[in-house]
């Protein structure tokens, strides 16, 4: 397993005013396994260093989280 964190791309939206930005830009994160198929991820933190604690924060829950039977 590994976590892949990026920026989403800015999207650029033409209007005869000019162009605008709308949206994109923030930081996420997901958790992938050996295969690369997601199993976690989060969205929306502004800063890359905000979501690498946002990483480090889920880990820690994880790691506490209790086991249950179903």
């Amino acid at each position: 397993m590994y976590f892949e964190i990026y920026e989403r791309e800015r999207s650029v939206v033409a209007s005869l005013r000019g162009s605008r930005l709308m949206g994109g830009g923030d930081w996420r994160w997901r958790l992938k396994d050996a295969q690369g198929k997601v199993i976690a991820s989060e969205e929306g933190h502004p800063t890359r260093s905000e979501c690498e604690r946002a990483i480090m924060e889920f880990k820690q829950e994880i790691a506490a989280a209790p086991l249950r039977d179903g």
